[in-house]
């Protein structure tokens, strides 16, 4: 009987049951504030969860120790690697006082607090729901660089395939060998063709990575546009973003940096403006680096008019010139990190 179940192993040659070839996956997380600090870390814990009435599993529960877990953010790419030391059995529960009591074993409480209400939810309708979790944990590594989903990954990018749910993903032949190739990973970022006030995920995730490889910064950071999007600021480009403390993101919130009047009206940039000298002259009398609409009627409106300006030029390059210049004669450090970048 012992043999029977050997030859239905796939991994059974000639009486020995050979070593099981390591499975690689791809996991998706969301890019919360708390997941913001990434690092190196042993025995990191992962889990996956399914709210279900049938004899159905969470999807990694295959994994073994020695599997590689890639770990991406919903909206950017792949930032770290890790192999697998452990996996749990799954649990199984069947109320949801058990569930909360489950969900203090992590430090997760938004994610939770979806889950157990569509639990509930379920369970109102049909008391054989059961929740099942499945927890392993991986000695993770950093990338060098962060891996957008270009190429054979683009079947991960959520911004293309509208509705995409999945966060565990079995990795296939081809997606392995462009992972494995350095020389053939396409590393560049979704070309920009327009500004918009939006960060993509992409970009934000490449810049929290490039602080993480590159820079001291010792406390979690956010990544903030130096013009605000509220004064019609891109989020786009790096050249208006900056990476700062939570407290300083607050204190800033849509202040209006002074340098973004001072680039405007310098000699390379006041032919773009002549129509708004005047009032930038009255903003520039302000003895303040960042300034808000209590300080200037009509301050974001202009803002905002001059932002749209900017947008209308044709060249990208000089686009990018302008806002780096203005970021640069606050936050000189950043900039000349930015080449670097």
């Amino acid at each position: 009987m012992r043999e029977i179940e050997h030859l239905k192993d796939a991994n059974y040659i000639g009486g020995l049951t050979m070593p099981k070839k390591p499975s690689a996956y791809l996991i998706k997380r969301s890019n919360v504030f708390r997941e913001l600090k990434k690092g190196n870390s042993r025995n990191k814990g992962y889990f996956e969860i399914i709210i279900t009435d049938q004899n159905r599993l969470p999807a990694s529960i295959g994994l073994d120790k020695g599997d590689f877990i890639y770990v991406a953010e919903t909206s950017g790419g792949i930032y770290a690697k890790g192999k697998v030391v452990d996996s749990k059995l799954v649990e199984e529960y069947s109320s949801v006082s058990k569930a909360l009591e489950l969900s203090e074993r992590f430090n997760d409480d938004s994610y939770w607090l979806m889950k157990i209400r569509q639990f509930d939810k379920k369970l109102s309708k049909n008391p054989n729901v059961k929740l099942k979790i499945h927890e392993y944990f991986i000695d993770q590594k950093l990338l060098d660089k962060t891996i957008p989903y270009n190429g054979p990954l683009q079947r991960f990018d959520a911004s293309l395939n509208a509705g995409l749910s999945h966060v565990f993903f079995k990795l296939t032949g081809d997606e392995m060998k462009y992972l494995l190739d350095k020389k053939n990973i396409k590393y560049n970022l979704k070309s920009i063709h327009k500004l918009d006030k939006e960060i993509p995920g992409d970009l934000r995730l490449r810049i929290h990575s490039f602080f993480n490889q590159n820079s001291s910064i010792g406390h979690i950071i956010d990544i903030d546009h130096f013009v605000p999007k509220s004064a019609g600021g891109p989020g786009n480009i790096i050249e208006n973003l900056v990476p700062v403390g939570f407290s300083l993101n607050r204190y800033k919130s849509d202040l209006v940096p002074k340098s973004f009047f001072e680039i405007a009206l310098s000699d390379n940039y006041s032919s773009y403006f002549s129509k708004y000298s005047n009032q930038i002259k009255s903003v520039l009398e302000i003895d303040k680096k960042f300034i808000g609409k209590k300080d200037v009627n009509g301050l974001i409106g202009l803002s905002r008019s001059m932002n749209e300006e900017v947008s209308s030029w044709n060249d990208m390059n000089q686009i990018k010139k302008f806002y780096l210049e203005v970021n640069k004669s606050f936050n000189p450090d950043f900039a000349e990190l930015i080449g670097k970048f």
